[in-house]
């Protein structure tokens, strides 16, 4: 069996008490004493979560095959836009737009961000579990005069989240510039700490905040420099639960490779008017209509609805849940699922299994929260 991959930041999550757990392949802290508290922390002040396990793909025109075929500048985002549900070569410089890479049929292979750092170079954000898959299924579609290369590990990356964040990013930010001119889903280069950092506005928790791309061998200087700003390291449970409520997905839960957009309740990521791999068959689904989709629930409970719960219509099985948490917040449990079509109208009343007894829950709009920003991970 493989060994288990470590961020750099793993040795500052073993001094900080961290419980470590397997995660896509790496160790990763779940918690550093209480999900509930980091959870609550995030959305009170501000959290810092370790992200480097996701992946860090660079795509860039490469200069050593000359110029012949390659036509203007625009065609890396011509071809990035064959690949992808997003419109790339509407992305402005420093621009970040969420949206999907599809198979023929439509699936989902994966959920990404794609960021324009220049007219020719373009940063995308991937998910731990799919990076490598990722990169074989890009590298065979883009033309072999799109250079591809996968930045994960000589990087880190730290998410900093909730109403403090920014000003806190700020206050360790040389020059007059600072992260907080941001807009919503820009990135731009700023100094954290003397240390050159990517940092764009996004982030996973439906609080405002940003994601901090630096060096792998400085990323404990700007954790340590977050820390003792009186930032708190959270865990990948923190993060489960503060996703949810913001009505994120998760891949290889709420997304899969036999899971359309059509079907996540997530076409507003998906531009029709352009050709990409599978937009033929979304096309299709559309057409037909589809059978299932994603809803948000609201359980009559405080335990939580565990993956492949099964939904309950009139008694009868109509779906599955394909993500449940307890949400502090709303100090009820809540959960995503995919359901019928015709039970997935918001104020629907249905059952879920919990552990094995019916409990009545309420299908109810994303997000489950009222939170600072409406606008998501996928605006």
């Amino acid at each position: 069996m493989p060994s288990l991959l470590r961020t750099p930041l793993f040795t500052a999550h073993q001094r900080a008490g961290a419980k470590v757990v397997e995660f896509a392949g790496w160790e990763m802290p779940l918690h550093y004493g209480s999900i509930l508290d980091e959870a609550r922390t995030v959305r009170s002040s501000c959290g810092m979560f370790d992200v480097s396990h996701m992946g860090r793909l660079v795509v860039k025109r490469d200069k050593g095959h000359g110029t012949r075929d390659k036509g203007s500048d625009d065609n890396v985002a011509k071809g990035l836009d064959w690949l992808v549900t997003m419109d790339v070569s509407g992305v402005a410089v420093g621009q970040v737009r969420y949206g999907f890479l599809c198979n023929e049929r439509g699936g989902i292979i994966d959920d990404l961000t794609v960021a324009r750092l220049g007219e020719t170079e373009f940063l995308i954000v991937v998910n731990a579990a799919r990076r490598e898959t990722d990169f074989a299924w890009m590298r065979s579609h883009l033309p072999d005069w799109v250079e591809l290369v996968d930045r994960t590990f000589e990087t880190a990356m730290i998410a900093v989240q909730g109403p403090d964040a920014l000003a806190i990013v700020d206050e360790l930010a040389e020059g007059a510039l600072k992260p907080s001119s941001l807009k919503r889903f820009r990135i731009g280069n700023f100094a954290l700490t003397g240390i050159e950092c990517l940092i764009s506005r996004t982030g996973y928790t439906g609080e405002d905040g940003v994601e901090i791309v630096c060096p792998a061998d400085a990323a404990e200087q700007i954790w340590e420099a977050l820390s003792s700003k009186g930032v708190q390291p959270c865990g990948l449970g923190a993060r489960d639960i503060l996703r949810l409520e913001a009505g994120f997905c998760l891949y290889g839960h709420d997304l899969k490779e036999d899971m359309t957009p059509a079907e996540a309740d997530l076409m507003r990521f998906v531009a029709m008017d352009k050709p990409f791999i599978g937009r033929e068959a979304i096309e299709a689904q559309l057409r037909d209509g589809i059978k299932r989709k994603r809803v948000g629930l609201k359980l009559n409970t405080r335990a939580a609805a565990r993956e492949g719960s099964t939904v309950l219509g009139d008694g009868q099985p109509i779906g599955v849940v394909t993500s449940g948490v307890f949400s502090p917040h709303l100090n009820t449990a809540i959960a995503m699922a995919y359901v019928a079509t015709e039970w997935a109208q918001v104020g629907k009343k249905v059952q879920v299994l919990v552990r094995s007894q019916p409990t009545d829950a309420e299908v109810v709009p994303m997000p489950f929260l009222p939170l600072p920003s409406q606008k998501s991970r996928h605006d």
